[in-house]
């Protein structure tokens, strides 16, 4: 058959009743499960839609002719026709390739989500203090998301909705809430240090951090004096206590929270090395509200792979 340039031959989601072949010229197919990519190329000797065709499933593409073009048209019985003809072998074959392609395309969907989250916390953060407000349009998140690498909008509602399901943010028909901008922040840059650096971010603690950290917050919730400059101060003595207490006998020293330290997450009134005693120092401050958000981070990051390959 002959396509004039410009002219369509089929729409995604049309049922497969035939192939086709491009025998000259060149087809343009779009897909809206595409992320970021232009349009796919069929150039002279592709083979299009064999899958939809034997499966008997929806057209993958929408096919544009971009020149004019000649197509070979093969229609269902001319390909059972074709393959009753072959040895058994080769429709076993083709059924191989057919569950390999499926595969492939769910990786791709699954890589596609990891990759797409970044830009997505790294947008949504920047419209929260654009708009200093922890609620912002999904409407105006999805189009900033799609002009920045084609993410479509049911792909950014669905990285929303796993958010959400992580108790990150609350979705509100077409707004979405979050507790805290700066833990958006924090998981943007987590995200970000392992792309980058191929390694664990800084900000993701071990489990004695995480321990301490929630004896310091335990500490200050209970303690009533004012937080000064967001800043809760704990005497070294009852954080040592409590974390007898609540760490299962564990002595708090130094060493112990040293990590802490140098991360600059608590700070001793004064200075404090490995070889000094803690009780050196007569109080430790902390930001209340940037250790919550560690603390909540840490909960939730080891659970965000898994999420976004479900």
């Amino acid at each position: 058959m002959k396509l004039s340039a410009g002219n369509f031959l089929c729409l995604e989601g049309d049922f497969a009743n035939s192939l086709y072949i491009v025998i000259s010229g060149t087809l343009s197919g779009t897909c809206s499960t595409q992320t970021g990519a232009g349009p796919r190329r069929f150039e002279p000797g592709s083979i299009i839609d064999v899958f939809s065709l034997l499966e008997d499933a929806p057209r993958e593409y929408t096919l544009k002719a971009e020149e004019d073009c000649e197509i070979q048209v093969v229609d269902h019985e001319q390909l059972k026709s074709i393959l009753d003809e072959k040895p058994s072998w080769l429709r076993s074959i083709i059924e191989f390739l057919i569950r390999r392609n499926h595969i492939g395309e769910e990786n791709k969907r699954k890589s596609d989500l990891v990759q797409a989250l970044p830009s997505l916390l790294y947008l949504f953060s920047g419209l929260l203090k654009e708009l200093n407000s922890n609620t912002a349009p999904i409407s105006l998140l999805s189009e900033r998301a799609f002009r920045m690498n084609g993410s479509r909008p049911e792909e950014c509602r669905k990285l929303l909705r796993i958010l959400q399901e992580l108790g990150v943010l609350k979705i509100q028909e077409d707004s979405v809430q979050v507790g805290s901008r700066e833990l958006i922040h924090l998981l943007y840059e987590t995200l970000r240090y392992r792309a980058l650096e191929h390694k664990v971010s800084p900000n993701i603690l071990s489990m004695t951090d995480q321990m301490v950290l929630t004896v310091f917050i335990k500490l200050s919730r209970q303690n009533k004096a004012p937080l000064r400059n967001g800043l809760s101060a704990i005497p070294t003595s009852e954080l040592k206590a409590e974390a007898k207490k609540s760490m299962h006998g564990m002595t708090l020293t130094t060493r112990t929270i040293g990590s802490l330290v140098e991360k600059g997450i608590l700070t001793p009134d004064t200075t404090l090395d490995f070889h000094a005693k803690l009780e050196q120092s007569e109080f430790f401050f902390g930001d209340f509200d940037h250790i919550m958000d560690l603390l909540e981070l840490n909960r939730i990051f080891p659970l965000l792979d898994k999420k976004l390959v479900e």
